[in-house]
């Protein structure tokens, strides 16, 4: 019944608290460069026609990095990521393409109720607050309002698209057999564990083996390029816990945005609706007559929530309550109606669009401004806030110029402006930092860095922000051989015990095989035997993880040797000693849940095979046009990195 693109210029423009807080925290987010971003690709090159529709590789590359900066995709993946996500986000586009030329529209509403469902911190009761908070918000991400309902309206026309395959897709009886009785079986095994560093005794590796090993392969024994220097750091939590607001800075703030306190008349409404869409006029009689009889019922003291409950065709499991309403937010019958009820009064049926509808005006508020007090706690948040994402930006502005000026004087800087410093000597690109742990942020600068320079401003998780000062590199160059003599000799002797490990795995194998106890067998390699629970294939085994990697247990009969095979790093032989059925008398209350299981497991799997086949398709049509030499480029500009 909510009709808001219709009356969305309509909306009262009042800001709630909470809202420019976000926005403040989101502007820390934005405004604070990013690490290592390779430059644009050629400006106006295309990797992609779809349907006259052109992606643009300074598009494309945006677009990479909010998913980037979202998913925390290390800075050495990139190149890795990269072709994968051009190639979903063409394929996406160019199905979501077909399936709207096949006839799977998205209307208005259906992309307002995907974009209310996706922010809805911007539609409190489903009404949009300030259409100025939506811009900008959408704005720090490099889109507009219009860039982000053309992504939810294809988003929802792929939905479109598997629903339509889903609803084709037959799963038959039997397949719903064989997935209960595979999830419902049970096996039971022994199973004797061949560890390598249980053997790590037996292997004798010479010094004369490691210097052979050494000098046949020099080239793998590098030492990497090692770094000294320093991160200064400013913590937010920290800034934070020295900024003080005072009543006198909240009553101003309350002042200079009285607007976003404003607000509207409304009224708080429940409803019993009877549809009349679809209905012919004899059905739509016979609704008028139970309307008139449901008025009836409710003046005469009947239970407005029981009745709404019991006939309702809209939010009958809520007793017909649509919680607050504005003006503007409901077809014009209903508004009309609504708002010229009193607290508690029940209306005379009421026809609309939808139906008949029967309302009940529960409570009223006029248009008034939230008076301080009722706000103060709020906008002493905002205000907090956004004097600590002043405060932060400031502070390592103030911190970086400092630097410029002076890299040597990273701890005297850091005093003077309240930051902290982290020392770090001798340290790999990889390395965790102290106090900071693993920051892909700082070891993407590490090596275009050089001695005596410092790095732009780093965003790190945790609300912190940094900036590196290189001292000195180490170049990365041949290990000697004194370096790295005890790591060899310790990987040789891994290997040799791998190698009787697997050595004995097999060997206790053949002799299970040819019926050997399982004890004895074990007791004679000073191992033991482990008897895990009864499990199914979705369970986990005791010591050896998840069931799916002993398949063979549920497939095979009962004396069957499995193994050996490599199971949490360990060699591993098994026997089945034991199998319990799955009770087939209670499949049929599991059946339509099953059905739906495999329905959409088949429905995915072949949707992958149908988006696919649309693209080869639009291509050899002519209605899309993909330029792989373009996005060659693209992935070469990340790869040089």
């Amino acid at each position: 019944m909510f009709d808001l693109f219709r009356s969305r210029e309509k909306v009262v423009k009042y800001f709630l608290g909470g809202l420019l807080a976000l926005v403040a925290l989101s502007m820390v987010t934005y405004l604070i460069p990013s690490y290592n971003t390779p430059g644009l690709a050629t400006e106006g090159a295309i990797l992609a026609d779809i349907g006259g529709k052109k992606l643009s590789a300074p598009w494309m590359q945006q677009q990479f990095q909010k998913a980037v900066q979202n998913q925390g995709i290390p800075a050495d993946l990139l190149d890795v990521y990269l072709p994968q996500f051009i190639d979903q986000m063409i394929l996406s586009r160019a199905a979501a393409y077909q399936a709207d030329r096949m006839g799977l529209t998205v209307n208005d509403d259906e992309v307002l109720a995907g974009l209310i469902l996706s922010n809805p911190q911007f539609f409190p009761g489903g009404v949009l607050t300030s259409k100025e908070n939506l811009e900008q918000f959408f704005a720090q991400q490099g889109m507009t309002v219009q860039d982000a309902l053309d992504e939810i309206r294809m988003q929802l026309t792929l939905r479109k698209l598997q629903n339509a395959l889903l609803e084709t897709t037959v799963v038959t009886s039997k397949e719903v057999q064989d997935e209960y009785v595979r999830k419902y079986e049970k096996a039971k095994i022994q199973y004797i564990a061949f560890p390598a560093d249980k053997f790590r005794d037996e292997v004798k590796v010479s010094d004369d083996e490691v210097r052979r090993n050494f000098e046949g392969n020099r080239a793998r024994y590098m030492q990497p390029e090692r770094y000294n220097f320093e991160v200064v750091v400013v913590d937010q939590s920290k800034v934070e816990s020295g900024i003080q607001v005072t009543d006198q800075q909240l009553r101003q703030a309350y002042a200079a945005s009285m607007d976003n306190f404003r607000m509207p008349e409304r009224v708080h409404a429940r409803h019993i609706l009877l549809k009349t869409e679809g209905k012919n006029d004899a059905e739509k009689k016979a609704l008028a007559v139970k309307a008139d009889e449901l008025e009836k019922q409710l003046k005469a003291g009947a239970d407005f929530a029981d009745l709404a409950k019991k006939n309702s065709d809209d939010a009958a499991e809520k007793g017909g309550d649509l919680g607050w309403l504005v003006r503007g937010q409901t077809v014009p019958e209903f508004e009309k109606a609504a708002f010229a009820l009193k607290p508690k009064e029940i209306s005379a049926p009421v026809t609309s669009q939808f139906g008949i509808h029967i309302i009940q005006a529960m409570e009223r508020e006029e248009a008034h401004v939230k008076p301080f007090d009722q706000v103060r706690d709020d906008l002493a948040k905002e205000v907090r806030q956004r004097s600590v994402a002043d405060k932060v930006q400031q502070t390592i502005a103030l911190v970086h110029s400092a630097l410029l000026k002076n890299p040597n004087a990273a701890v005297d800087v850091a005093k003077q402006y309240g930051a902290e410093v982290v020392k770090i000597t001798n340290a790999e690109k990889g390395q965790a930092i102290p106090g900071l742990g693993m920051a892909p942020e700082i070891d993407a600068v590490l090596p275009v860095l050089q001695p005596g320079q410092i790095s732009d401003l780093l965003t790190l998780p945790s609300d912190r922000v940094a900036i590196v000062v290189m001292n000195s590199k180490d170049a990365a160059h041949q290990a000697d051989f004194k370096d790295v003599q005890a790591t060899i000799k310790d990987k040789l002797i891994n290997e040799g015990a791998l190698r009787i490990a697997d050595a004995r795995a097999k060997e206790a194998a053949e002799r299970l095989k040819k019926g050997e106890d399982i004890k004895a067998v074990a007791k004679s390699y000073k191992l033991e035997v482990t008897s895990p629970a009864d499990f199914s294939i979705n369970d986990s085994v005791e010591g050896l993880g998840s069931a799916v990697y002993l398949e063979d247990a549920f497939k095979k009969a009962e004396g069957t040797i499995i193994g050996p095979q490599m199971l949490q790093n360990r060699n591993v032989v098994a026997k089945v000693i034991g199998k319990t059925p799955a009770n087939m008398a209670a499949l049929e209350p599991e059946r339509a849940a099953l059905t739906k299981q495999l329905k959409s497991k088949k429905a995915r799997d072949e949707n992958d095979l149908m988006l696919d086949s649309i693209l080869t398709k639009a291509e050899a049509d002519g209605k899309v046009k993909v330029y792989r030499a373009e996005i060659n480029k693209l992935i070469a500009a990340y790869r040089k990195q």
